[in-house]
């Protein structure tokens, strides 16, 4: 009797031993599962060389995925992926910096009318700049009037190199005033149409905060 338990305790403890051996092996061999080209579906225990363009899907032994292998992308895709990252992080950094400025929108007004305040304070500023390079315009053109009357003493005889350099210099200078007071009209142009900007995105921004409130408050 005592060599037959022996010998059974023996099977037992090989059996365990198989069993516990059996999973172990299978948990360290993954299965590779690909479909060629053609069609055709290709398993092995190491990545088939004929799906390299395909997809192959790393199985574990109770058949579920741990891994999909993806093919090497050609030159056109990684041109096509690297465009779209650049694209991505365009997007981003837009986003970043309108945030950005809604904040900095958000910390400068309290309401449309100091917008509108400071809209006034800014057009002010340029407008004396107008005003004072328009009365500069008057004493040219005042000049100009002494220099038209000067020159009518020579209208049968030559004009003297003075008073030709005279009024040459004064048109220049005429010219130039005019040209100060269109390129601050353009500005004012300008500023106008970056504190309507303004002025929509802050209504925006105030519209958004109170639907948000007011969601926050509905029961």
């Amino acid at each position: 009797m005592e060599p037959d338990r022996m010998r059974f305790a023996g099977l037992l403890a090989g059996l365990s031993l198989a069993i516990l051996v059996i999973p172990h092996a299978g948990a360290t061999a993954p299965l590779f599962v690909c479909k060629t080209p053609s069609g055709h579906t290709l398993t092995s225990d190491r990545p088939p060389p004929e799906c390299r363009d395909t997809p192959i899907r790393e199985l574990n032994p109770d058949g579920s995925v741990r891994n999909v292998i993806e093919p090497p992308l050609t030159p056109e895709q990684r041109q096509a992926r690297d465009a779209e990252e650049r694209r991505r992080h365009e997007r981003e950094a837009q986003a970043q910096e309108q945030l950005r400025k809604d904040r900095a929108l958000l910390e400068t007004y309290a309401s449309e009318d100091e917008i509108e305040a400071a809209r006034d304070r800014t057009l002010a500023v340029r407008q004396t700049l107008i005003d004072r390079a328009g009365q500069t315009l008057t004493e040219y053109k005042t000049d100009r009037k002494h220099l038209d009357e000067e020159a009518e003493f020579y209208l049968r005889r030559p004009m003297p190199d003075k008073l030709k350099r005279a009024i040459e210099n004064n048109n220049d200078l005429q010219r130039q005033q005019l040209r100060s007071i269109e390129d601050i009209r353009s500005e004012m142009r300008r500023i106008n149409e970056q504190y309507d900007a303004e002025l929509r995105r802050f209504r925006e921004l105030v519209m958004r905060g109170s639907i948000a409130v007011q969601h926050k408050t509905e029961p």
